[in-house]
């Protein structure tokens, strides 16, 4: 039988996560990726009325802001990528917990 690269990847990240430290990474990102998604949760809605407004005065460029978000996407990206695993895991799910919350 072939080689699995799906059990060969949970592997990996059972070895990953064999260790404390990485338990640590995972609790610490949580954490902050959660105060993130709130701190994004509650400022990011005025900002957008406030662009939106502009936009309709014409005083902002749309075409400027999709190119500086795709250009923040990539720079997160590479910032992420470059975190211990538990720290970025626990990142993105807290984000995306506190998202969620109602």
């Amino acid at each position: 039988m072939g080689e699995m690269p799906a059990l060969e990847a949970l592997e990996a990240l059972g070895r990953a996560f064999s260790g404390g430290e990485a338990w640590a990474y995972l609790g610490l990102g949580l954490l902050s990726g959660y105060a993130l998604g709130r701190v994004v949760r509650a400022v990011v809605p005025w900002l957008a009325l406030l662009y939106l407004g502009a936009a309709l005065l014409g005083r902002a460029d749309v075409e400027v802001l999709v190119r500086h978000l795709g250009a923040a996407s990539r720079e997160l990206w590479a910032f992420l990528s470059g975190l211990p695993a538990g720290l970025s895991l626990g990142g993105a799910v807290g984000f995306l917990s506190a998202l969620s919350d109602r």
